[in-house]
């Protein structure tokens, strides 16, 4: 999830870079901007999902840029972080939206508390409902997402939970990754492909009580898939397989392979170019962990 800081101050992007290196539910993507006009042009180029900004700066202040992202991005939440403190202009930028108002000086604990709301409301926006997703094409050996579940609930563990995201699109966020070849047994021939996000990853192989939460949220925070959840999250992998049904041959698939990604390339980028009638996009939960994505793309 990505972050913009606004500030003048070197020294105050840096505060809020390091309290928000901490924080422990999602891994956070964070840049700075010194100015506002350098913060438009990152939120046109690197669209952020957050934006933090100070009040005073040279040129043109926070608040110019509530009003301007007000009208030009009105989905974008933006929250400010200063030492004004007089009511009437906390009260004008709460009046535009500002999502919330935190007073320098501020302590690690008050800024990630602060912005946690923001990142789960996020995650819950991405969800769109089974009556919304596109009608997927009969031939290919993609599975239900219902009959995923419930095969990830039976025999992973009963926490899991998939949902229908809107389509994903490949941006920094999404490497590491680990990619999955769903093939046919006779043949071995690939059929599915599946791109899990480091969190899926770390989702399904803590929900195998195999590895502990702690070191999951290591593995997020420092971008290392390490043997031990590799093996895993295939384990947990091979465990669903019969949700990817062959019409033809009315057989499973089965996991050919799981690789780790450690950078893009040209076949993860066409993957997320698939059309929406050959592709699932989910997301993959469990209680105390933050959201993992899935991409699963009939070949």
């Amino acid at each position: 999830m990505k972050v913009l800081i606004v500030d003048d101050s070197h020294a105050t992007c840096e505060i809020i870079r390091r309290a928000l290196q901490q924080f422990e539910y999602r891994k956070l993507l964070l840049r700075c901007a010194s100015r506002v006009d350098e913060a438009m042009t990152l939120i046109a180029d690197w669209q952020p999902q957050i934006i933090l900004t100070d009040w005073h700066m040279p040129d043109k202040t926070g608040i110019e840029l509530l009003e301007t992202l007000r009208v030009s991005h009105p989905e974008l939440p933006v929250a400010m972080i200063s030492t004004v403190d007089d009511t009437a202009q906390v009260e004008y930028a709460t009046s535009l939206g500002c999502a919330f108002f935190l007073s320098k000086p501020f302590s690690d604990d008050a800024l990630r508390s602060a912005i946690m709301p923001l990142v789960l409301e996020l995650e819950a926006n991405e969800m769109i409902g089974e009556d919304d997703a596109v009608p997927l094409r009969e031939e290919l050996a993609l599975p239900k997402t219902d009959m995923l579940e419930r095969l990830m609930q039976k025999n992973i563990s009963d926490s899991l939970v998939l949902k229908p995201i809107q389509a994903q699109q490949l941006d920094e966020s999404k490497v590491p990754c680990v990619m999955v070849v769903y093939a046919e047994r006779g043949s071995q021939k690939p059929r599915v492909i599946g791109v899990l996000d480091v969190y899926a990853v770390c989702v399904l192989a803590s929900s195998l009580q195999v590895i502990p939460q702690e070191e999951a949220h290591k593995a997020i925070h420092l971008n290392e898939v390490n043997p031990e959840i590799m093996a895993a999250c295939k384990e947990a992998l091979a465990k669903t397989t019969y949700a990817f049904l062959d019409k033809q041959s009315k057989m499973s698939l089965f996991v050919r392979s799981c690789t780790v990604l450690y950078q893009s390339h040209p076949k993860l980028e066409r993957l997320y170019q698939y059309p929406l009638d050959s592709r699932l996009d989910l997301s993959c939960e469990r209680e105390g962990m933050a959201q993992g994505k899935m991409l699963i793309v009939g070949l």
